[in-house]
């Protein structure tokens, strides 16, 4: 390994565990910082500790002797917010690399909402001539197609599928543990220079919801029920709902997608550091958990 080995993970959730158990599967000193110690991810060699993100002292604390801080917390205003305290926290101790908490659609020049905030702490690394790496992997294949039909969208146990939007828009979709994966390979294996204010493209596959739908009832010989939600009825329930989650919130996250916003990057740029990276397809990831049903 040519690159960076001594680790400060923030956050444990949905892509931040992942990301945890490929730096200790590689033999990455992993330290994370936390609220709260997960005591299955201490089981197999994470190292805690305890921080105040409204007490600099604990942070500068908890940075001491780090190469990198990755941030993998949830897109809540109070959560992505953190990490301006953070990275200040690391630029004061002299950490090399922060990886702040994108892991989404591409949000340079965004202005409003999650994406706003997030584009904003990319703005104060620079200015605080902190180094960063930024990684873009699109939609997460768990969180929308597989792991939550009670969110009425795909409900791949009853047949039924909502398409929100037109359902032809190229998406890139990638699985959290790719992810993972991607993102530390890169870190431990490219040198300094190329991760210095880089900005890496993730992609498992892209494709089209409809696309999605159609090859999932060719290789299940299932007829789904299927109906859609109109661009603009998407739209005009984010401004009748916004403060609600099942009928304003995450028909924004639609909408987003739709637009055409979670491309990562041209076919060339995709995966372009690891030739070898080979991540789950789309619909291989929603049989291996839907298949039997």
């Amino acid at each position: 390994m040519s690159g960076y080995k001594n680790f400060a993970i923030a956050g444990t959730g949905e892509i931040g565990t992942p990301i945890i158990e490929q730096l200790l599967a590689h033999r990455s000193d992993g330290t994370v910082s936390t609220r709260k110690v997960n005591e299955e991810l201490k089981a197999k060699g994470a190292i805690f500790r305890t921080v105040d993100y409204s007490k600099p002292d604990t942070l500068t604390a908890a940075l001491q002797g780090i190469d990198v801080v990755i941030v993998a917390v949830t897109v809540t205003p109070e959560a992505l917010n953190v990490q301006f305290p953070l990275a200040d926290a690391a630029k004061e101790v002299g950490v090399k690399l922060f990886v702040p908490s994108e892991f989404g659609n591409p949000t340079e020049g965004k202005t409003g909402g999650m994406w706003g905030i997030k584009d904003v702490v990319r703005k104060h690394l620079a200015k605080i001539d902190l180094p960063y790496a930024q990684f873009f992997n699109g939609a997460f294949i768990d969180w929308f197609l597989v792991n939550h039909p009670e969110h009425g969208a795909f409900d791949w146990p009853h047949d039924r599928v909502v398409v929100k939007g037109t359902g032809n828009t190229p998406i890139s979709w990638t699985t959290q543990t790719d992810v993972a994966r991607y993102v530390v390979y890169v870190l431990t294996e490219l040198t300094p220079d190329k991760l210095k204010n880089a900005t890496f493209a993730i992609e498992g596959e892209r494709k089209t919801l409809n696309e999605i739908v159609k090859e999932y009832q060719a290789r299940t010989s299932k007829n789904l029920a299927i109906t859609y939600e109109s661009p603009e009825f998407l739209e005009r329930a984010v401004k009748e709902h916004p403060d609600d989650w099942d009928n304003g919130r995450i028909r924004l996250l639609y909408s987003v997608l739709d637009k055409g916003e979670a491309i990562t990057g041209t076919p060339d740029e995709v995966n372009k550091y690891w030739p070898e990276f080979n991540p789950t397809k789309v619909v291989d990831a929603i049989l291996a958990r839907w298949g039997s049903n």
